[in-house]
């Protein structure tokens, strides 16, 4: 019975951690692709849900990159092993693969914490690679200790394991997974801000292709202006709605607002349009053909 339970507890943290990661990406994203349109993705009020749901289309490819990349590392985990077996000097072979490792990891965290902390002229650009960088560093110095645990005797280390050494080295896993989750939530951040951009940027390019159509009826005159967007005045007697708005697309839309953008939309020059819904309004709409 508490291997079953232990088992259950530590799918359900592995569940959280993913609806986490899933939640992180769709939120970093929403907020870079309304960003574009200078809209507050905080402001639309989406649910824990609507950011997991946002996150799964462009979640696919880091996803099974990820996946490949866990595959990748059980594989060469074997490696330095393997190359010990069949070299003339294992001890030699194995000493080098913790010398290597561990210095490449080292310099890669240490590369990371310059980029952060020290202000430079490439601290901008290199910036965005960090958390790949920072990852790259914990499974160098992951692969380095793995390696002088199982293989002490090996490498010349006499001296017999104690309660301490266990409990270093613990700690030291515990340190490296801990760093490694937070560059690896870290990293799906900054792609799904730069992925965020760049839809916007596309759907912007495109004119907006896939955006529903939309016509606003209203009692009173809105101020609705911009590239594309038309108004006309409806003078047929007895009709509620003496004004309708037309060229314009669907952005966003909450329960009660309709965040719309004009048909010819250009950044930094065209509004987008906030319209509330109620009693005086009317908003039909239609595919785009």
């Amino acid at each position: 019975m508490p291997s079953t339970i232990s088992v259950i507890g530590a799918l359900l943290s592995q569940v959280a951690f993913v609806t986490g990661v899933l939640y992180y990406f769709g939120w970093a994203y929403s907020h870079a692709y309304f960003a574009y349109f200078g809209v507050d993705a905080g402001a639309l009020g989406f649910t824990t849900q609507e950011y997991v749901l946002r996150s799964l289309n462009s979640l696919f490819r880091p996803g099974m990159f990820t996946l490949l990349a866990i595959l990748v590392l059980l594989a060469g985990r074997w490696l330095p092993e393997l190359h010990a077996r069949w070299s003339r000097r294992p001890r030699r072979t194995l000493r080098r693969w913790v010398e290597v490792t561990g210095t490449i990891g080292v310099a890669l965290t240490a590369a990371v914490a310059i980029v952060m902390f020290v202000p430079t002229s490439v601290a901008g650009p290199v910036g965005i690679y960090a958390p790949f960088v920072l990852l790259a560093g914990m499974v160098c110095l992951g692969f380095a200790s793995r390696l002088r645990w199982k293989y002490r005797s090996l490498l010349g280390i006499r001296a017999p394991r104690t309660a301490a050494d266990v409990v270093a080295s613990k700690t030291r896993i515990l340190v490296l997974i801990a760093v490694g989750m937070v560059a690896y939530v870290w990293a799906v951040a900054a792609y799904a801000d730069r992925r965020g951009l760049d839809d916007a940027q596309h759907a912007a390019s495109d004119h907006f292709i896939d955006k529903p159509s939309i016509l606003v009826f209203s009692v009173d005159r809105l101020g609705i202006d911009g590239a594309g967007a038309q108004v006309g005045e409806i003078t047929m007697p007895g009709e509620k709605y003496r004004y309708v708005y037309s060229g314009l697309w669907l952005l966003a839309r909450t329960t009660d607002r309709y965040y719309l953008l004009p048909q010819l939309w250009q950044a930094k020059t065209d509004r987008v349009f906030v319209i509330k819904d109620g009693d005086t309004i009317r908003v039909d709409i239609a595919r785009n053909p």
